[in-house]
This record gives structure tokens, C-alpha cells and sequence, in this order.
């Protein structure tokens, strides 16, 4: 048995950082119902890549759970939507500041019907503080939070990650956050409300640069892939591409060099220390190494190195990462049938490896309203109210 089994979650959530949070809850176990809104759905149904004008994002996003369309916005839908709550577990959502409230399933609204819910909020800037009603995307979070000042090179412009790193780093945050709260739950018997902002996310991770600020009053200038305390720490040409190294003692030092036969490096005095390598690492010790390594191809150099046990890593493309016999024996890509591409495909696994409770899937992601008819079924409505329902456009079924 999953750990989620059991756990009910009406998922308000879409696009990509709540979508995250609710598939990993849905990869353990848990019985998540997205509600999707009538005739649009998740805006990640629109995002590329497409196949038979189905969405590659939404069916990596989505997998595992249930959909149903309805629309929030009038009284009908609103009483569907409480019903369904009335026993669930969980409540996620990640719309903009205030917009659950309009819809009248505010925190306050829905402990009334459910007074043992954990609802879980996550928006660009939080639910406290003068920006919570502020618009903000990833773009825009990478730059407020300190990351784009972190990150690229000293003589070039402030750089975002190339990845939604606030997206995926936020909807990590509020599955954790949910399973504590369902902990919690377990121990005392109350729900609670989990408020998940992507900028504090962000900041999270700027590792010791506030507190080298807190503590000196300035931060350490971007450094590119390198790193101020060893070198050389680096990527590095080759013919075919770049190479990672880390190279952190003087021993280590003497076998790098031994292994990519730079005599007069290693002999050279200039280069005998860590420290006296970083003096001189931008004015000529990393043109020299790479005089040597822009002879070799990536996968010779990472070969040759880690013969001899030091860190070394080809910089691979993402179709070179994706064809390595380690993501193909953690499972970290995985085939799975989508209903609405209507053929098998292959999407990022479960990252989260349990020995007695693994999590994965083996259903694809949802058609828009699949399950609207079996979860009002459950709820008590008839036949007829449901076509009604449907003739008023209140609901979507597939």
C-alpha cells in the first residue's frame, strides 16, 4: 500500500508549481480530483509540446488523478465543490491572491463544512505581506528573490536558471508541507492552513549569501560555474562539448594531472597549492587546462578521471541525459498511457525512492471533466440532475 493511500485531496491547483505538488501526492496514493473549469481546463493543456492536439506538460503534470469540470463560479458548482470537500483531507490551490474567496471557498468558508481540512495555498508572494496581491511568474521570482543575481558570470548580465526553479522548488515545498500537516492531523485531530510563497522558496536556496551579507555587509560576485575557495573548479572545453571538474586538495591536483599528462602543470610552482591555483586560475591556469582538454572529447575526459577517482562530469545535453543507463535504471523515465495523446509516452518518474512504500503511477493524466459523472454519482445526484447540470454548462464530462 502507498503512504497517500486513503488521503482525498480537491485540487484547485494548475499550471505547473501546484500541479507538481498535487502529482506527488498523487504519485504515493493519494485520490486527487482536479477541478478544472468548463470548456478551458488547466492553462497547461495549452502549453507545448502537442501531440493530436494534446499537451506533452499537462500529461507529465497530471498523471494519476482525476478530473472533473466544473464551474466555480456559480451556486450550483459552489455546492458540488463544498460536497465534494465536506470529506476530503485536503484542499490545494494556487490561484492569485483573493481569488478563493470570491469564489466563496475561502479557508473560513470551507472549515465550516470540513472543519479538520489542511488547505494549502501557494502563489508568487504569499498570503502576508504588501506584495501578496502582486502577479508574479517564475521570470519574475528568479529576479526579486536574489537567484538571477547569483547566477551567470561576473561580466555578464544577472541570469535566471534555466528550468521553472520556483515552480518546481515551491510545489516540493507544499507537498512536504501537506504530508507534515497530515501528520500533524494524525497526532492532534486539526487541520490547518499551509501558506507557500514561491520568492520565499527562492530565497531558500541562495545558500550563504544572506548571511555572508547578515555577517560582512557585501555578497561574493557571480562566478560563473566556478567556485572562489578551489580550483580548479570549473567547466571546461573539449572538442565536442564541456566537462565538469572538481578538483578540492593538492593530491587530488597531482592526479589530475597525472591522468590528463599535464607534466608542466603539475610541476609548475605557480600551481602547487589551492590557494596560489586560485591566484592565478583566470590568468592562465584555466586556458592552460583547457589547451588540454579542448583535445579530448567530454566522454574521454570523464572516463580518464573518474578512472582515478576524482569528480568529473561531461556536461551531457538533456537527450544525452535522458539515453544514460543511470535515469534508465532509477526509473526516472517512465512509459505510461495518455488517453488524450492516445498513445504511450515517456515522462520524467518518481523521484522518491521507497523501499517498503514506493510511490509511481500507472495512469496517464486525465481527459478534461473524465470523472465528473462518477464523482456526482457519488455525491447523490441523479441521471437527470446531472444532464441538467451539463445542458446549463455548471458541469463538463467527458
Amino acid at each position: 500500500m502507498k503512504p497517500l493511500t486513503g488521503v482525498k485531496v480537491v485540487d484547485f491547483t494548475q499550471a505547473h508549481a501546484g500541479s507538481l505538488c498535487t502529482m506527488l501526492l498523487a504519485d504515493f496514493g493519494a485520490e486527487v480530483i482536479k477541478i478544472e473549469r468548463p470548456g478551458v481546463g488547466d492553462l497547461a493543456r495549452y502549453w507545448s509540446p502537442f501531440k493530436n492536439e494534446s499537451s506533452g506538460y499537462y500529461a507529465y503534470l497530471n498523471r494519476g488523478k482525476k478530473s472533473i469540470g466544473i464551474n466555480g463560479g456559480t451556486e450550483e458548482g459552489r455546492k458540488i465543490l463544498l460536497d465534494l470537500i465536506k470529506d476530503a483531507d485536503v484542499v490545494t490551490e494556487n490561484f492569485k491572491y483573493g481569488s478563493m474567496e470570491r469564489m466563496g471557498l475561502s479557508y473560513e468558508k470551507i472549515k465550516e463544512v470540513n472543519p479538520e481540512i489542511i488547505y494549502a495555498s501557494l502563489n508568487g508572494y504569499g498570503q502576508t505581506g504588501p506584495m501578496k496581491q502582486t502577479i508574479g511568474l517564475d521570470l519574475q521570482l528568479q529576479a526579486g528573490s536574489g537567484l538571477m543575481d547569483r547566477t551567470g558570470f561576473a561580466d555578464g548580465a544577472p541570469t535566471k536558471a534555466g528550468p521553472a526553479m520556483g515552480d518546481q522548488l515551491s510545489g516540493t515545498y507544499m507537498a512536504t508541507a501537506i504530508m507534515l500537516a497530515l501528520i500533524a492531523k494524525k497526532k492532534t485531530g486539526k487541520g490547518q492552513k499551509i501558506d507557500i510563497a514561491i520568492l520565499d522558496c527562492l530565497f531558500s536556496i541562495l545558500e550563504a549569501a544572506p548571511i555572508t551579507y547578515c555577517m560582512t555587509g557585501s555578497v561574493p560576485e557571480r562566478v560563473g560555474n566556478s567556485y572562489p575557495s578551489i580550483s580548479p573548479y570549473d567547466t571546461f572545453k573539449a572538442k565536442d562539448g564541456y566537462v565538469a571538474i572538481g578538483i578540492s586538495t593538492d593530491n587530488q591536483w597531482m592526479k589530475f594531472c597525472d591522468a590528463l599528462g599535464m607534466d608542466d602543470l603539475k610541476a609548475d610552482e605557480r600551481y602547487m597549492t589551492n590557494e596560489s591555483r586560485g591566484d592565478h586560475y583566470e590568468d592562465g591556469l584555466k586556458q592552460a587546462i583547457e589547451k588540454v582538454t579542448g583535445t579530448m572529447s567530454k566522454f574521454e575526459i570523464e572516463e580518464k578521471l573518474r578512472n582515478v577517482r576524482l569528480a568529473c562530469g561531461a556536461v551531457y545535453t538533456v537527450s544525452e541525459a535522458m539515453e544514460t543507463e543511470q535515469i534508465k535504471v532509477r526509473n526516472m523515465l517512465t512509459k505510461v498511457y495518455d488517453e488524450g495523446i492516445g498513445e504511450e509516452i515517456r515522462i520524467p518518474g518518481t523521484v522518491i525512492k521507497m523501499s517498503d512504500t514506493p510511490g509511481g503511477f500507472t495512469e496517464g493524466a486525465p481527459n478534461l471533466g473524465k470523472h465528473t459523472r462518477q464523482y456526482l454519482t457519488q455525491l447523490g445526484y441523479s441521471e437527470e440532475e446531472i444532464q441538467a447540470l451539463a445542458e446549463k454548462k455548471i458541469i463538463e464530462m467527458a
